[in-house]
């Protein structure tokens, strides 16, 4: 049996030369972003015991601030800050830590939507316009925080392509608690490792994922 990089090397030869541009590109991508993924970890962590400090100390300076005063309003200002970042950090390391879920792991399939929204706008996709639709109550499935975020992400990187800097994607989240979780995302994400690995996730995890004319529809059984 060939080794896996004679493998990889003999299906990147055997492709048309647009083919394997497109999936060399795609390779070097992953690559970046594995890199990323721990770089994002080690400082993450490093950002999040520094903030737990500073949101400690302005806790304690709005205490103590007079009622209604000016100075009062710009800590609470800044204490919101604060919660907001920590809350994108969160974010943040769940998506650096994509690949420790443990057996048993559990998340809300719409909260990783709305976590893989909130890095996009913070990356490539600033003006990113998205029509969100989530269910009431959350819906957990047997997922790990990280890969569904994962998941989640590459489908909806994979529509904003798609839809370019003037369109607009819709990412919806339903189901029920007694049968599956669904996110749908459209416009359809193209074909790519970004949706091999998103596949792979839901399939490890008894799921599936489906691609048609018009959206990609993840399901996954709920936990």
């Amino acid at each position: 049996m060939a080794a896996a990089p004679d493998l990889l090397l003999a299906t990147l030869l055997s492709l048309t030369d647009e083919r394997r541009a497109t999936v060399e590109r795609e390779l070097v991508a992953t690559a970046r972003a594995a890199v990323l993924g721990e770089l994002a970890a080690d400082i993450g962590h490093d950002l999040a015991n520094s903030l737990f400090a500073v949101l400690g100390l302005v806790d304690l300076l709005v205490e103590e601030a007079e009622s209604g005063s000016p100075l009062k309003e710009r800590l609470e200002l800044i204490q919101q800050t604060g919660l907001e970042l920590r809350a994108d950090l969160g974010h943040l390391l769940d998506f650096a830590r994509a690949d420790a879920s443990a057996p048993g792991d559990r998340a809300a399939l719409d909260g990783a939507a709305r976590a893989a929204v909130t890095l996009l706008r913070h990356g490539r996709a600033k003006q990113l316009r998205v029509e969100e639709r989530y269910p009431e109550r959350p819906l957990v499935v047997a997922c790990g925080p990280g890969a569904l975020v994962q998941a989640a992400l590459h489908l909806i990187a994979g529509a904003s392509t798609v839809a370019g800097t003037a369109g607009e994607i819709e990412v919806e989240v339903a189901g029920s608690a007694e049968t599956a979780a669904v996110l749908r995302v459209s416009p359809t994400p193209p074909d790519s490792l970004g949706l091999v690995s998103a596949r792979r996730i839901a399939e490890d995890h008894g799921g599936s994922l489906v691609r048609t004319d018009s959206a990609a529809v993840l399901r996954l059984p709920v936990g």
